[in-house]
């Protein structure tokens, strides 16, 4: 990976050469920026649910004239700790490193009231959109550590949503994951570690909306393709000024 200067004195590395794991790839925001890694010369670890959704993606990707990715079917609502060990442990046998690990998976659950959410569903959402999460970081933070880039980014959501009625166990699951990613931060220094980004993307055409918002105005929205490069230049941005912080992307403007 070579470096270059950018402006306000931090430094951007490009993803020659580099391994990036992606969450939630088959599909919306994770597919796009799945896609943009490739094209920007990263060896890309796609994990998804989905096995047809990922494979497409990879003759996406194949099509392009990149490097084919590593699929890596799992269903996040019930992998356990030992699935983690395994993965990095693949990782580590074939690739030799983790250059970053974007964190973009997610569940929405059900739209209602707190007392009529279901326990169960509640339990999934937050096993997809928190504890999955810090089960990743646990097991791949050495791979991070020992690679150039080790760069996180988590996809959060807008504070007005955490607070807003309705949102059950997505709201508060993505209220937890903005704590996980703010302790991650604290805990690893931009300088010797890890760098550790926040990004709360604009509103997007993908599954998620769709589902929360089925009457809207589809053409008002993002396409994932217009802030994968936004993700990207977050991926690759060396600037300890920007560790720790959380980045409300909007692509339109």
């Amino acid at each position: 990976m070579k470096n270059k200067n950018i402006k306000d004195a931090a430094t951007s590395i490009t993803l020659d050469d580099a391994v990036i794991l992606i969450t939630g790839a088959s599909k919306g925001i994770g597919y796009a920026v799945a896609l943009k890694c490739a094209q920007e010369g990263a060896t890309v670890i796609a994990c998804g649910r989905d096995v047809t959704s990922l494979e497409l993606l990879s003759d996406a990707i194949v099509k392009e004239g990149c490097s084919r990715p590593s699929l890596l079917p799992i269903n996040l609502a019930n992998a356990s700790v030992e699935d983690y060990k395994k993965v990095a442990t693949h990782i580590r046998e074939q690739f030799g490193k983790l250059d970053g690990l974007i964190l973009n998976a997610a569940m929405l659950g059900e739209l209602t009231p707190l007392v009529n959410y279901s326990s169960t569903l509640w339990k999934e959402v937050f096993q997809v959109n928190v504890h999955a999460n810090l089960l990743m970081l646990k097991e791949f933070r050495q791979l991070l550590i020992e690679s150039e880039l080790k760069s996180v980014l988590f996809t959060l959501e807008s504070e007005q949503l955490l607070k807003a009625a309705h949102w059950g166990a997505y709201g508060s699951s993505k209220a937890a994951l903005r704590s996980v990613m703010r302790m991650f931060a604290a805990e690893n220094s931009a300088i010797d570690q890890i760098n550790v980004m926040g990004v709360i993307p604009p509103p997007t055409k993908t599954n998620i909306r769709t589902t929360a918002y089925p009457a809207e105005d589809q053409s008002s929205l993002a396409s994932p393709n217009e802030i994968a490069k936004e993700y990207v230049q977050l991926l690759t941005l060396q600037d300890s000024a920007r560790h720790g912080k959380i980045v409300d992307i909007d692509s339109r403007s």
